[in-house]
């Protein structure tokens, strides 16, 4: 999200009223939120729908990040090895395909 230019993206709740296409547009567009006011108080804001979703996203991130962090305080860990040990039922070994280059040039007529 790019910063917030008070003169463009700050508007009173009723201009939004009457210009809500023009308004959306230029949200998605500048990819910044808007903010409406009522009685020169904020009121609500308004931005892209994708920009929404992205920091949903983050939210969901950053809690996930406290969860682990909470649960390596209370000592529910495990080494790198129990995790690779538990693991390798869940993991299969990635198949190697048939190589046509030997030491790094393509093979010539068989040779």
């Amino acid at each position: 999200m790019q910063y917030t230019i008070p003169s463009e993206d700050i508007q009173p709740i009723n201009r939004f009223g009457s210009h809500a296409a023009k308004l959306l547009k230029d949200t998605r567009r500048k990819r910044r939120p808007l903010f409406l006011t009522t009685k020169g108080e904020a009121t609500g804001v308004l931005m892209d729908v994708e920009e929404y979703e992205r920091l949903l996203d983050l939210i969901e991130f950053h809690k996930t990040i406290l969860a682990s962090e909470a649960e390596a305080d209370r000592g529910e860990v495990i080494s790198h090895e129990q995790l690779e040990r538990e693991s390798r039922h869940w993991i299969k070994p990635a198949k190697r395909q048939a190589s046509t280059r030997s030491n790094g040039r393509k093979r010539r007529n068989g040779r």
